[in-house]
């Protein structure tokens, strides 16, 4: 499915009106790529005086399109963060960030409305839609003086900093840059700086092969 902001909003307030009786008002709702996170929810906190407590304010959502994820797992995304969005605007404590009074208003969720919200979701049980898929990959193969070899996909304006922290350090023996179009690096965060997972030779080799 295509989620769109106009998507979200109307879940947004579907939902505000059948579970958290309209208390809620509209945030920032928006749709983003992230590999890691299917959701989000944050807010700032500002001081309501000079000797007063904080209150919650810029409340932002953001749903990930990044996945293909069926409509109804995409609205038990957006509950979830929904759940925090009421936590942090009613000012009400929790235990810890998925504690007590979240895991509550969870079930009651679940119980109400048939849901199946979880505390937390894994990102490998979804495709990557066709668009990321279609994405390249810039990866990094580093071979060290002890014999081992490293790999990792590296934020493309970061490549000649990189460059140089490969080229001055005294353990790195061979750099080399590839360009991949597997959609296995999808999820893998994008590299600043000189660093890598460690892969065995057979691994090395494939991927100088295939590239």
């Amino acid at each position: 499915m295509e989620l769109t902001v106009k998507l979200l909003r109307e879940w947004f307030h579907q939902f505000n009106a059948a579970y958290f009786e309209n208390v809620l008002p509209e945030p920032k709702l928006l749709v983003s790529k992230s590999r890691t996170q299917l959701g989000q929810f944050s807010c700032r906190r500002v001081r309501k005086g000079l000797f007063s407590g904080y209150q919650a304010v810029g409340f932002t959502i953001k749903v990930s399109e990044f996945y293909d994820i069926p409509e109804r797992e995409c609205q038990q995304i957006l509950l979830h963060e929904m759940i925090h969005y009421y936590i942090a605007f009613t000012g009400a404590k929790d235990t810890s960030p998925h504690g007590r009074l979240f895991r509550e208003l969870m079930m009651r969720l679940n119980a109400v409305g048939g849901w199946h919200i979880t505390v937390s979701s894994r990102t490998g049980q979804y495709q990557v839609r066709q668009q990321a898929a279609e994405a390249q990959y810039l990866l990094m193969l580093l071979t060290t003086k002890d014999g081992k070899h490293y790999i990792s996909v590296v934020n493309p304006s970061f490549r000649k900093f990189i460059e140089r922290q490969a080229s001055q350090s005294s353990q790195v023996t061979t750099c080399q840059w590839v360009v991949s179009r597997d959609t296995r690096y999808a999820t893998w965060p994008k590299t600043r700086s000189l660093r890598g997972r460690r892969i065995t030779e057979v691994e090395y080799l494939q991927i100088i092969h295939n590239s």
